[in-house]
């Protein structure tokens, strides 16, 4: 039995919280043009990590993260993790 070609899985993608725009997750790192073609619905950030502080409304702490979704929205990029 011939084993079959794997292909690429999709990511599930989401929508931002904040506009309802289609939003990718977030990749970093140094890649190769191979990553591009594999994940094209992916945000690649590159190898600067940024840690993030933001307010999480349900519970009103403050947390410290990366990101790891971004909006493709133009007018709007909230990232969020």
């Amino acid at each position: 039995m011939e084993s079959a070609e794997k292909k690429p899985r999709r990511k599930r993608l989401k929508k931002c919280p904040v506009c309802g725009g289609d939003a990718w997750p977030i990749a970093y790192g140094m890649v190769g043009p191979d990553a591009y073609e594999e994940s094209p619905e992916t945000y690649f950030a590159g190898c600067c990590i940024d840690y993030q502080e933001r307010v999480y409304s349900a519970t009103g702490k403050v947390e410290y993260g990366v990101p790891k979704w971004a909006c493709q929205n133009g007018g709007c990029r909230h990232q969020w993790w």
